[in-house]
């Protein structure tokens, strides 16, 4: 396969300019690909992850089943995923850090500071960040490239390289079932037209991936701006998780934006002594703003 051979160019080539590499992974699907490729160069490359503290069930097994076969280093979280939505609020909307703070400082304390305190010293970072997951990437890609320095990365910024920078999920999954990889669970537990493939969609004249199953925190409600099926796959099979998701506040939050604003009509369909019911009748109203 041709993007095989280029990948491994690419690990090659960076691997020979820069003298302390390391592999940034959650993983998930593309992590645990780039990992591969890398340690097809060279096996001594050390994989660092990010433990949040709410990594996905099936992340955290596949972690351990790693742990005992790589070199593995834990960047643990500065504060918990509760402690920022108490003080911030909740992460929902877009990657913007001038407009949503909760989700800035979520990204800040849970993976970035961390992060950037276990690898401190690294020059060269390996990344799964593939173009096609969104326009935001597939633009970032486009306009700096798959072999970049990038100031933020870290405490003064280091050179990136994404060796799958322009693979499609489909590609991803046929390289994992090549080389028989052990990937979290998660990516076999599909809903409706959310599955591990999902399906091309045309953006602005461009093929994107859409409706795949990705891999992140189990608390995160970023997605339910884009797609139900996140939130819906986390009620199917991990229904004590999305309990503990909406009585935590997350349902009221979802209450509030999707019907607030109407004056009493907001209290007459949705108050705290009908949370359950709504929870327990209409989940899939929590599935999506």
């Amino acid at each position: 396969m041709a993007k095989i051979k280029k990948a491994l160019d690419l690990v090659e080539k960076a691997l020979a300019e820069y003298d302390r590499p390391f592999v940034s992974s959650s993983f998930g699907k593309d992590s645990l690909v780039v990992t591969d490729l890398v340690h097809r160069v060279d096996p001594s490359v050390p994989v660092v992850f990010a433990d949040t503290g709410v990594n996905h069930p099936s992340a955290y097994k596949t972690y351990l089943y790693y742990r005992e076969r790589k070199k593995i280093i834990r960047a643990k979280r500065v504060k918990t995923f509760w402690e920022v939505i108490e003080e911030y609020g909740w992460p929902i909307g877009a990657r913007d850090t001038s407009s949503n703070r909760a989700v800035n400082y979520c990204c800040k304390y849970l993976k970035k500071d961390p992060m950037a305190e276990a690898t401190e010293g690294y020059d060269l970072e390996f990344n799964g960040m593939t173009a096609y997951e969104s326009w935001t990437r597939y633009c970032q890609i486009e306009g700096y490239g798959v072999y970049k320095f990038v100031k933020s990365r870290g405490k003064n910024g280091r050179q990136v390289c994404l060796p799958i920078g322009h693979w499609r999920a489909g590609d991803v999954w046929d390289y994992i079932e090549e080389r028989d990889l052990e990937y979290p669970a998660v990516y076999d537990q599909p809903v409706d037209k959310f599955t591990k493939r999902g399906k091309t969609k045309i953006y602005k004249g461009v093929e994107m991936d859409d409706q795949i199953i990705r891999l992140g925190c189990w608390t995160c409600p970023l997605p339910i701006k884009n797609t139900a099926g996140v939130m819906k796959q986390l009620r199917t099979y991990y229904p004590q998780l999305w309990e503990t998701l909406m009585q935590k506040g997350l349902a009221r939050e979802i209450a509030e934006r999707k019907l607030g604003g109407q004056g009493s009509l907001f209290d007459g369909f949705f108050s705290k002594d009908k949370e359950n019911y709504w929870l327990e009748n209409r989940p899939c109203f929590f599935d999506k703003i």
